[in-house]
């Protein structure tokens, strides 16, 4: 990895709207929410003032922001939400396993949280994450993320450039709540909300960009009403209940049709209702072997959709995963969040 030095404090400057600032006064992280950050730097870039104001905003991404692994030919980079609880050091630390182990670009669109270094109510606070995300995914609160994500999806569209999205838990409701505002502000930037023989005609035209140039990589998705036009593969193991209770599954996916979701569901490596199995870190392990285990290059995730389409992936079993060859990373309990039941 390429040595990381600490930016000035006042690289970390951001400008919050007003309303705001008695939130981060209180939860200091949430400063960064919905803001880019350059995971090996750990660098924050303003979102509005920095980013979006440049010429060419994804030009300025792929050089400023996207931390590429060292060996990493540098031809695909995605914009990464991650899911709840991280501050922005740890989903930073996370993000930067994820591109070295899968390697591909990776820049972070954070999701902060409530945490606090000193908490004055250390029970309660870490459930306030929960609450947030639950909220969310009833539909009832915005977040910075969501209408980022938009304005990001948005830009592509109508420069008709390609852009790649990948979430992890929480961070896969706020994308999809933001592919919906994307969808919605797209079709009534052509026609009138009566106009119902326009609106018909731009959300096909929606899908047909959206399928040319939106690719969604979701690590144990809490989201059912995803929009439909984007490629997406939703991965998880079997066991995380996330996915299994609050987000699309394959028999979903199947009565509505949605040929443009794939899906990899690993099996279950863990017992059950053993949290591990929502761990981002062991999945993507499992999806680094699988690549290898199908001959394709690790990172290849074109391949992998036309792969996963053409129905000859063949993934990583449990009986892979659990004997004592398989190649898990010898520091990996650096990444695990408790005891793992065999």
């Amino acid at each position: 990895m390429h040595s990381r030095e600490k930016e000035p404090e006042k690289e970390y400057a951001i400008r919050s709207s007003w309303w705001r600032r008695p939130l981060e006064a209180m939860f200091p992280d949430k400063t960064f929410d919905g803001q880019f950050q350059n995971p090996e730097t750990e660098q924050v870039f303003d979102f509005d003032d920095l980013v979006m104001v440049d010429p060419d905003p994804f030009g300025f991404i792929e050089k400023n922001i996207v931390y590429y692994p060292p060996g990493d030919e540098q031809e695909l980079y995605t914009i990464f939400i991650p899911g709840l609880g991280q501050t922005k050091a740890t989903s930073s630390k996370r993000s930067r396993r994820y591109a070295e182990r899968l390697l591909t670009g990776i820049a972070n669109l954070n999701n902060a949280s409530y945490l606090k270094q000193n908490p004055i109510f250390t029970k309660i606070n870490p459930l306030l994450d929960w609450i947030d995300a639950a909220i969310h995914r009833l539909g009832l609160s915005g977040s910075p993320v969501i209408n980022n994500c938009a304005r990001l999806i948005l830009y592509a569209v109508n420069h008709k450039q390609v852009i790649n999205f990948s979430a992890d838990s929480h961070g896969t409701i706020l994308l999809g709540r933001g592919l919906r505002v994307a969808k919605k502000k797209f079709i009534l930037s052509h026609t009138f909300f009566l106009n119902f023989k326009g609106r018909r005609h731009w959300e096909e035209r929606w899908e047909q960009l959206s399928h040319q140039l939106i690719n969604v990589f979701a690590f144990g998705n809490g989201y059912q009403a995803w929009v439909k036009g984007p490629k997406y593969i939703m991965v998880f193991i079997t066991g995380d209940l996330l996915p299994a209770t609050v987000g699309i599954r394959p028999e979903n996916a199947q009565k509505l049709k949605r040929s443009d979701i794939q899906f990899i569901v690993f099996e279950p490596i863990f017992e059950p209702r053993n949290f591990e199995a929502h761990n981002m870190m062991y999945t993507i392990e499992l999806l680094r072997q699988s690549f290898i285990k199908n001959n394709l290059k690790v990172g290849d995730f074109v391949a992998l959709y036309q792969a996963l389409s053409q129905g000859t992936f063949k993934l990583i079993t449990a009986t892979e995963a659990k004997a004592e060859t398989f190649p898990w990373p010898k520091d990996m309990e650096e990444y695990t969040w408790g005891t793992i039941a065999n």
